[in-house]
């Protein structure tokens, strides 16, 4: 070992060092602290002579050696070792509270392992450090230390990593009574007091910890909690009440007192088992509302001084509702008139909590806490197996959501002009999602009101319009009214409601350009919210099409592209038909304006496509020509210029997107079935050709020259690919003349850059024509041609360095599984190494990237479900079967993330089903000593291999197996063990 010297210089470096060589100096230090002569230069760092930090250094390590070495230490030696810890507590009584914590830390861990030794170990210390004056330490220090002692020891019995941590559990817990009692008599004893002292706040903060901690932990019976908890709420009413004799505000310890107490409650009621003490959960929550019903009720206003306060009592009624439901719920319909007063006043407060007076976030914070519960409230109720009983209850709570609704409305409304200066960017972030947690709930508003929530919104929009007529700074509560319409949107049904006939109307009737933008952005983004409405109430449309139109060239234009692109894309081709044309020209106007965003131009895009496929055969030309026809000229100009520089790459990329979103939404095809009601189809041999089949016959010389100038580009050559992927998803078999072409340009591309994208397409293709005679050959070619590229990329790259190609592998591996499942008669003899294909998908499989991974898995297992079908393929997984296994075995015990084990359960069933009798042989790997690792021992071994061999069918079993094997390799334990 080092010399003492070496090491406290080492620490002190350490905490004074950059971050570079805090790396270095920690795995150094680290491996000190596991030696077995830590245990002699840890309490020779424990001296005042040395720096804190090494003072701290040497505490941290005797916790750590006492917490997980401890079985080191001899039992003859373990009564010196208590005392020496009592003597140097003692003696950091009056040091630092940094390294005294630490010390209070080795005690409560040295407890936890003697409590069989030392039965008395808790009632000793509690007497030691309570009712003892121990020399040179101030009584304040002696409670200090007791309640860091006692607050430390449920974590300690947590932290125990080996299979005795429930047993160690069992014996903390049977000394919770005396704990709890102690609690209890020290914050009554300073309740009692008429004035707390700022020292008398310090140390009930470490009794409420203790508190949380011994509840958090799940170590303490709900039926023993009456009584600590009437002292938590005396102490937090205490506090709360007293400050209102002087400026009423809470000072930063007070309040922190008061979070913790209220924490430590909800900690109490979310204990695993308390939900089994239904009756003494009722009793606790009627407790908490008598209490501190008054406090909120007290701090329900705008501008209230005590906001923390109100939070952490809301967020524990709550708790307490979310983790006791099913009791609470049960008071709706109890005849018990006290349970049913405890449901409705809690349904009260959470409502209040909902309404809190205030902008939320910022003037209030604590409405958005309630949001969650009117689902739980709504699911518990709707879950009710008797149909009259849950009956009963929407009834019984429809007032109350009706309520809600008004509410929520209020509450999204969005500030005025006067009132956004007092909001930064993150308020108006903070805001928007809690307008969505808005929509949200009244969704869920919905499924309990159904209609009426329609005549209750109606109502609001009145008030709106009756507002703007007096002021339109009153916009916020019109905007509002509409966006709680718009959230409710996808429940609507086609009937044609009076109510949203009326806001139809009103939608097309605000003077929007004498009031704030947001009104339109809002109404535009309901209008498209409503489009598959408008599709069957089609009389709505011309007035749909109006508003969205008037959008496009307003600062809301990206609202105005969305809702377009929900309306195209919905309504029938025959109801857009007569409006088609004039929409184009309409679309067209905006896109020559140029005052969209580029996202928004490539949005609209697709709006254009939709309304182009409705369009006369002889007319789609012309609109092409001025719509997409300068995007290629563009294009052409970048190419034959070789311009590479930022400003063009910009311009690339956007009039690539633009090909791309039209090539996904226009198709003359999709009409057909609609124009055969209205005019006969054409024969095919007087068909005209798909508009974009005609685009690329034309333009794949342009996607070739641009490829050629930005083959290094990953992002462009994406980008393009995704405009061909598009034509041929789009297309189908109308894109057969053009296919060769297409094929050619991907061997182009490989031949120069293998990028996952160029594997997708040239999968699509393959996928696509494969099944046709007349162009089998050609795709078995583009396969080996897509599997030799890949190769080559795979094995020019270094086996450490195969994370930085994990998009390609994963691609790659994607692309096959589809092929091995669907068309395994593509791989033939002549062209494929199935030998070096498994090889590297088994390197696939221990990549860190979770992509990777699975697609890698899923083509071995994919591939061994088809192997017994075609010989070269069974050759495969008799000569690999071996190496599979090993591979699956060695990433189950941590070559991988243990979050991705699952997914070898589909390699071992597929081998086990198809290869059985070779499985059992391969499976025997696990026989080799220290194989996969040490932390599993032979018995172990055994018993999993016997259950993965035994199961062939169920494969969540397999997976539950897998990660239980993963857990006790990786030397893991867990809760159910």
């Amino acid at each position: 070992m080092e010399t003492l010297d070496n090491l406290e210089q080492a620490v002190n470096l350490f905490y004074k060092s950059q971050s570079t060589d805090q790396a270095q100096l920690n795995e150094y230090l680290t491996i000190q602290q596991k030696s077995q002569l830590a245990w002699q230069w840890s309490w020779e760092f424990l001296d005042f002579s040395r720096t804190i930090e090494v003072q701290f250094f040497g505490a941290t390590t005797l916790h750590m050696k006492i917490q997980k070495n401890f079985l080191e230490v001899p039992e003859s030696m373990r009564q010196e070792l208590k005392e020496k810890l009592l003597q140097k507590i003692i003696e950091f009584g009056s040091g630092t509270k940094l390294v005294l914590n630490r010390l209070s830390m080795c005690l409560s861990a040295f407890i936890v392992h003697m409590l069989k030794e030392w039965p008395s170990a808790i009632n000793d210390v509690i007497d030691m450090f309570l009712n003892r004056q121990l020399p040179n330490i101030t009584q304040q220090t002696q409670q200090w230390i007791l309640f860091d002692v006692l607050s430390s020891i449920p974590e300690e019995a947590c932290n125990i990593i080996t299979v005795q941590r429930a047993q160690v559990k069992q014996e903390v817990y049977k000394n919770s009574t005396v704990v709890l009692k102690t609690l209890e008599q020290f914050i009554n004893t300073k309740c009692e007091k008429h004035q707390l002292e700022d020292e008398d706040i310090i140390a009930l903060q470490n009794v409420a910890k203790c508190c949380q901690n011994w509840f958090k932990n799940g170590l303490i019976v709900l039926d023993g909690c009456q009584e600590i908890t009437t002292q938590l709420l005396k102490l937090v009413s205490k506090i709360y009440w007293s400050i209102l004799e002087t400026d009423g505000c809470l000072s930063p310890d007070e309040s922190e007192l008061t979070e913790t107490c209220l924490k430590a409650l909800s900690s109490m009621m979310a204990q695993p088992d308390a939900y089994k003490y239904s009756n003494s959960a009722l009793t606790l929550m009627r407790m908490f509302l008598e209490s501190l019903s008054p406090i909120v009720k007290n701090e329900w206003k705008i501008d209230n001084l005590n906001e923390d306060i109100a939070f952490c009592i809301y967020s524990l009624f709550i708790a307490s509702i979310e983790c006791h439901s099913r009791t609470i719920l049960a008071g709706i319909y109890a005849e018990s008139v006290e349970h049913h007063e405890i449901y409705a006043r809690f349904v009260n407060e959470i409502l209040l909590c909902t309404d809190k007076p205030g902008n939320y976030p910022v003037e209030e914070s604590c409405s958005t806490l309630a949001m969650g519960f009117w689902f739980l409230l709504q699911d518990e109720i709707l879950s009710y197996d008797n149909p009259l009983e849950r009956q009963k209850c929407l009834e019984a709570i429809q007032p109350v959501y009706a309520h809600l609704v008004k509410i929520l409305v209020r509450k999204s409304q969005l500030p005025d002009e006067d009132n956004i200066g007092k909001w930064n960017s993150d308020d108006l972030e903070t805001f928007r999602c809690y307008r969505q947690d808005i929509a949200d709930t009244l969704l869920c508003c919905f499924d309990v009101l159904h209609v009426q929530i329609l005549k209750i919104l109606s109502e609001i929009l009145d008030q709106g319009i009756a507002a703007i007529q007096i002021d339109t700074k009153n916009w916020p509560i019109l905007e509002a009214a509409i966006h709680g319409f718009c959230a409710i949107s996808q429940q609507i049904e086609s009937v044609e409601y009076e109510e949203i006939v009326k806001l139809m109307r009103v939608l097309n009737e605000i003077p929007y350009e004498s009031i704030n933008e947001k009104l339109l952005g809002t109404a535009l983004e309901t209008m498209g919210s409503y489009s598959e409405w408008v599709n069957d109430n089609p009389k709505y449309l011309m007035s749909a099409i109006q508003l969205l139109v008037k959008g496009l060239d307003s600062s809301m234009a990206s609202q105005a592209t969305l809702g377009l692109k929900d309306l195209t894309s919905d309504c029938q081709p025959d109801q857009m038909m007569p409006l088609a044309e004039p929409l184009l020209e309409a679309c067209q106007r905006s896109l020559l304006k140029g005052h969209m965003a580029n996202s928004e131009s490539i949005r609209l895009m697709y709006s254009i496509g939709n309304i182009m496929s409705v369009v006369s055969s002889e007319k789609i030309p012309i609109y092409l020509d001025n719509i997409i026809s300068p995007c290629f000229t563009e294009l052409q100009m970048h190419a034959e210029q070789k311009n590479t520089n930022d400003s063009a790459r910009i311009r690339v990329m956007f009039c690539l997107n633009m090909i791309s979103t039209l090539f996904s939404s226009l198709n003359t095809n999709k009409c057909k079935n609609e124009k055969k009601r209205i005019q006969p189809v054409m024969s095919s041999e007087h068909q005209q050709p798909q508009p974009i089949l005609m685009i690329l016959q034309k333009t794949m010389p342009i996607f070739k020259q641009i490829c050629d100038l930005y083959i290094n580009d990953v992002q462009v050559i994406e980008i393009l690919c995704k405009a061909i992927q598009q034509a041929l998803s789009n297309l189908m078999d109308d894109i057969k003349p053009i296919l060769n072409d297409i094929c050619s340009l991907i061997v182009s591309i490989f031949q120069i850059k293998c990028v996952p994208a160029v594997n997708d397409i040239g999968g699509l293709c393959i996928l696509m024509f494969y099944g046709d005679e007349l162009y089998k050959e050609s795709m078995k070619q583009l396969l080996l041609q897509i599997v030799v590229y890949n190769f080559r990329v795979f094995e020019q790259t270094p086996l450490n360095k195969f994370s930085d190609i994990s998009d390609l592998v994963e691609s790659f591996y994607a692309l096959n599984t589809k092929i091995v499942k669907k068309i395994p008669g593509a791989y033939t003899s002549e062209n494929m190494d199935f030998i070096k294909m498994m090889n590297y998908a088994l390197k696939g499989v221990t990549l860190p990237e979770t992509g990777a991974i699975k697609k890698s898995a899923s083509f071995i297992a994919t591939f061994v479900k088809e192997s017994r079908n075609h010989i070269n393929m069974t050759n495969t997984v008799l000569l690999k079967g071996e190496d599979i296994i090993k591979t699956s075995l060695m990433c189950i015990a941590g070559a991988i993330p243990r979050v991705n084990v699952d997914v070898f359960g589909d390699i071992f069933i597929s081998l086990n089903t198809k290869y059985p009798s070779e499985f059992i042989i391969w499976m025997k790997i696990l026989e080799t000593p220290n194989f996969p690792t040490t932390y599993i021992n032979p018995e172990e071994k055994i018993n999993f291999m016997r259950s993965i061999i035994r199961e062939k069918v169920n494969k969540r079993l397999i997976q539950d197996q897998i990660k239980r094997f993963a857990a006790k390799c990786r030397g893991v334990i867990e809760d159910h063990m």
